[in-house]
Formats: structure tokens, sequence, C-alpha cells
């Protein structure tokens, strides 16, 4: 793996290295983002990120919010993958802005915010602007990612707020044995307000990837989505059987 460029900057340590047509990010060590054109769905935990956009059909989302937009690595598979229209992205660390602008072509296709995504949100308009909406926020601790949003009922009405009708809110935990306990499945107006749920994970990752909408969630579609893209990059074939998800 090829070091492109590396960066001390406020006590951390931001590398961008190259495998082949891989481009990663690694900020302390962690792995934040990684983008391959030639491979845009890799069977990694990005693609569970992606997948609750493919149950529907390509473009019928059309406004994306996301939280925690590191490099771009999922906001490049939803706009090329999903057809997402217009993306904004909310990062707290201004150098992954950079890095996304320079080295993951993020530079024009996206709107771009050097913010603190949980302070962003409560100052912002509370009218549904979204189709989609995701919530990855998450730093890093002694190698190790932490969690750095509440996932409490407050929050979660919050992003509700700004969801469409029709729209899908997605959420990465780490967490697995947090899931049933989320006021998502627990609280009734939000379990009313999105009765429909799926969890997407992949075998030797402890991620969870959830994904909430007042719609099904078609199976038949993001079969047929996932079909569509190995046609158009062959490499993808057979990153499908990474993927585990259910309803829940």
């Amino acid at each position: 793996m090829a070091l492109l460029w590396s960066h001390e900057a406020d006590g951390s340590h931001y590398e961008v290295r190259s495998a082949g047509a891989s481009l990663r990010l690694y900020r302390n060590g962690v792995n934040h983002s990684q983008w391959n054109p030639n491979r845009p769905l890799s069977g990694s935990i990005w693609d569970l990120i992606t997948l609750p956009a493919l149950h529907r059909p390509t473009g019928a989302l059309g406004d994306a919010l996301m939280l925690g937009f590191g490099a771009g690595a999922v906001a490049r598979q939803l706009c090329d993958l999903a057809g997402i229209k217009r993306l904004v992205g909310v990062e707290m660390d201004p150098m992954h802005l950079s890095i996304a602008q320079g080295f993951f072509e993020c530079s024009e296709q996206f709107e771009l915010v050097a913010a603190d995504a949980v302070e962003w949100v409560g100052e912002g308009d509370e009218s549904p602007q979204y189709d989609l909406i995701i919530d990855d926020l998450y730093s890093e601790e002694d190698g190790m990612p932490v969690r750095c949003a509440p996932m409490d009922k407050n929050w979660f009405n919050c992003l509700v707020g700004l969801l469409k009708p029709g729209g899908i809110l997605v959420l990465n935990t780490i967490e697995p044995e947090k899931v049933n306990h989320l006021p998502l499945l627990k609280d009734r107006k939000l379990k009313s307000r999105l009765p429909h749920a799926m969890m997407y994970q992949i075998d030797g990752y402890e991620n969870r990837v959830l994904a909430f909408s007042d719609e099904a969630f078609d199976r038949k579609g993001l079969d047929s989505a996932l079909r569509a893209i190995c046609r158009k990059y062959p490499r993808c074939y057979g990153v499908g059987k990474r993927y585990m998800f259910s309803g829940i």
C-alpha cells in the first residue's frame, strides 16, 4: 500500500494511502474512508450505509443529509449508485473535508459543512428537507471508534423532523447490544412515524447499520439494484454475498 500524503494537525495524524485504484483515509490509525471508482461496492462496512437507499428506484431519493461525512466514500456511493441529486455533508474535522476535496473528488457535487453535527442539527431549520438522512457520527480514541452524538429520544426526534414523508433514516452503530433499546424501536411516537425497520451487517464486524422509514423496504428492489451495479461494475460481482440483512 503506497503512502500518498501524511499530515499532523491538532494532535491527529492523517494519512491517505492507495492500493491499486483504491484510496483510503486513516486518522490516528483508524480507516475513515475507502473508495475505488472501479469497485464502488467493495464488501466493506461502508456499503451497508448505502444499501438502504438501494431498496428504492434509482433517483427516488433526491436530497440527502450525511452527518459524519468523512472523506466522502459513502457519499460517492450514494450519488453514483442510488442517484442522489443533492447531498449535504456535515463533518466536524475540517481536515477530512480538505482530503475529500483534494483526493476523493468531492469538490463540486456536494454541499460540505465543517461543523459539529449535533449543534448544526439543533440550530437548523426543523422542517422536513431530506429524503435520506445518515447518522454516522464517530470519532476515535486510542485507535478505536467512539460514538460522538447521543442516541436518545430528543436526538432522533430532531432527525425525524428533518425527514420527508417516504424518506429513510440510516444509523450506524458499533454497539449491537443496544439496538433493541433504541428509542426508534421503543418509543411509541417514533415507531409510529417510522414503522418499517431493517438491520444490515457483515460477518466479523460489530457494526449494525439500521434503516427506518414510513414505507416498506423492497427486497426485490435491492436485489435488482445490486444486479444492475454488478453489470455496470463487474468487479463488484460477489460482494453481495457478504451482506446480511433482515427486518427488525
